[in-house]
């Protein structure tokens, strides 16, 4: 590991814990920003999908600024105008207010994994980048686990507002680091690149075939990170009328879960292949997806180490990013990257705001919780289907090919 490169893996590592924490803490204080905001269960989804709305926009405008100019500047930049996003966020009066906040937030936060992902790939070696970007999204979890029962207990004492400005201030800690500690350059061939072949390089990134066989299964991701980051709160509070501290209780377990599922993977990938890994992983989910879906509401213990299971399929991420990352050269890896994160946040943005379209049409035919939920489940359950079929088509990634690689004709 060249000199440098720890404290600025630790800079990103902080701003990908930042970046979890506001991408997740709204499931925890949901009524009380529904109450204090005037929002109903479609303005919530709607807030929770311009967050990931903003958030995926910026995958590919972020991935051109690394090849060009490196990781550092550009985080740094957008950090700055995430402490605006928070400060605006924790004072806003209505919900057109915290709609632009939360864009705000989301153009933050858009930089940190992917930065992280695209800094290693230009420092480390295969085997070093694997586990360092395994570690680095389990540590980043960390982020999710304070904006679940810390969060919940402080929101309880002094109101949602209060712990928000201070996850602000964490922002400006973190800008402050990755401008002190980030001085990667970018590639000089992508400097030379005019606008028009920029995009050009991106539109012939849509061309490769084989990404697509990963594009729906990095949107499919959301089924089960949109539960961990805004509408698990709603669910344990409209179907087991959980208050604030016990919804953060029960967050915590979810994200527990998903920061033990991430030491698991890399032993998994050590004895299959990083696709069936994917496969296998992701199968699960979909099978605990529909258990939910058949009884949301039958016994909260049972309901709750369900989705906490079912949860962890959004930690693939990094490992379908790997996937995608050898099939692009150097020259192209950060747009590219950009390109496959941008997919996985559209579907958080559009999978927020449809399970919040579905619970509004809930409410308005006069189903119980329960039953909505149950909707809400079998319409996650569908889009993780649309991914998984998908991704059995994909080429077999480098590493060992097992034989159930070959058998399923890759």
């Amino acid at each position: 590991m060249a000199a440098g490169t720890g404290p600025a893996l630790a800079a990103l590592t902080g701003a990908v814990m930042l970046s979890q924490f506001f991408r997740s803490c709204l499931a925890v204080i949901a009524p009380e920003l529904q109450h204090d905001l005037g929002l109903n269960a479609a303005g919530f989804g709607a807030l929770s999908s311009a967050f990931f709305g903003a958030f995926a926009l910026m995958q590919l405008p972020c991935g051109v600024a690394f090849d060009r100019y490196g990781v550092g500047r550009p985080t740094a930049v957008l950090t700055a105008v995430g402490i605006a996003g928070g400060a605006l966020f924790a004072l806003a009066p209505n919900g057109g207010t915290a709609l632009v906040a939360q864009a705000a937030l989301g153009v933050a936060c858009a930089p940190a994994f992917m930065g992280l992902l695209h800094y290693a790939s230009e420092h480390l070696d295969e085997s070093r980048f694997h586990r360092v970007t395994a570690v680095t999204n389990g540590l980043g979890i960390l982020g999710a686990l304070v904006a679940a029962a810390p969060l919940g207990w402080a929101a309880a004492a002094f109101g949602w507002r209060a712990p928000i400005l201070c996850a602000t201030a964490g922002l400006a800690v973190v800008c402050i680091a990755v401008a002190r500690t980030l001085h990667d350059r970018g590639h000089a061939e992508a400097r030379a690149e005019s606008p028009a072949a920029v995009l050009r390089s991106c539109a012939g990134l849509l061309r490769i075939r084989p990404f697509w066989t990963l594009i729906p299964l990095c949107m499919a991701l959301a089924a089960g990170t949109s539960f961990r980051s805004a509408w698990g709160g709603p669910y344990f509070a409209s179907v087991f009328g959980l208050e604030t501290v016990q919804r953060g209780i029960a967050i915590s377990l979810v994200t527990l879960t998903a920061f033990g599922s991430a030491f698991v993977l890399p032993v998994l990938m050590r004895r299959w292949s990083l696709k069936t890994t994917v496969q296998r992983w992701s199968g699960a989910s979909l099978l605990l997806c529909l258990a939910l879906a058949a009884a949301p509401g039958l016994w909260l213990p049972l309901d709750l180490v369900l989705l906490a299971a079912m949860c962890t399929v959004g930690m693939l991420h990094p490992m379908v990013m790997s996937h995608g990352r050898e099939m692009i050269g150097p020259a192209l890896r950060g747009r590219g990257l950009g390109l496959l994160n941008s997919f996985v946040f559209l579907g958080s943005a559009v999978v927020s705001a449809a399970y919040g379209w579905i619970a509004e049409a809930g409410q308005r035919r006069g189903w119980s919780a329960a039953a909505t939920f149950g909707w809400i489940f079998v319409a996650a359950a569908l889009w993780l289907l649309m991914g998984l079929v998908a991704y059995r088509r994909s080429p077999v990634a480098r590493g060992r090919p097992t034989p159930e690689d070959d058998a399923a004709g890759v």
